[in-house]
């Protein structure tokens, strides 16, 4: 793929309904962006629907956005809940791409993984992959919040149920699950061009 767009939706979570690892590992998996050598940094781009100069306690995501933001990446704001075209036309006034289904892959990562993340906004998993576009849910950007469970396993336990029952719904086969930041597809700078 020659273009990569990485949804981040509700991003921050609950932190007052998880443990430390639950709202800190995100932002670890993240910074892995900020320290890959050689990542084609003009072919990638961050979409967060929070804005953390706009938010009351936006905790670790202003400075881990702030890292990505000083490493060469951009990062388009969006409304909570914006259509794929609304936040497509954002992306081309930023990086003035040609985006076609076949050229751009959606990595997502946020919260809940059982609701925002699969189907429950616009630009959630499901409404990617019918759209034609390549979709990968990055396990370690996701969290759960909402699932009933006493811990994050049972958590995420009941939120996979919902990521088979959505994709199943939306007819969203395609949909990738990647637990390693490695076996994603990005464009990586030539030595000439990083030099």
């Amino acid at each position: 793929m020659k273009y990569t767009i990485v949804m981040l939706i509700h991003f921050t979570g609950h932190p007052k309904l998880g443990d430390h690892y639950t709202n800190t590992r995100r932002y670890s998996e993240l910074l892995k962006f900020a320290t890959s050598v050689n990542l084609d940094r003009d072919n990638i781009v961050f979409v967060s629907n929070q804005n953390p100069y706009r938010e009351k306690d936006p905790g670790m995501m202003l400075p881990t956005f702030e890292i990505l933001k000083t490493n060469g990446f951009d990062m388009i704001y969006t409304e909570d809940d914006e259509t794929i075209l609304e936040i497509l036309s954002k992306v081309k006034d930023v990086k003035d791409w040609d985006i076609k289904e076949y050229n751009t892959q959606i990595i997502i990562g946020g919260t809940n993984l059982g609701g925002c993340v699969i189907n429950s906004k616009k630009a959630s998993a499901v409404h990617w992959r019918v759209k034609g576009y390549k979709t990968i849910i990055h396990l370690p950007l996701c969290a759960e919040y909402e699932q009933p469970g006493i811990n994050a396993v049972e958590k995420v336990y009941r939120s996979i149920e919902q990521l088979i029952h959505f994709t199943t719904e939306y007819k969203a086969y395609g949909i990738k699950y990647c637990n390693d930041f490695h076996k994603l597809q990005f464009t990586f700078q030539t030595e000439q061009e990083g030099a």
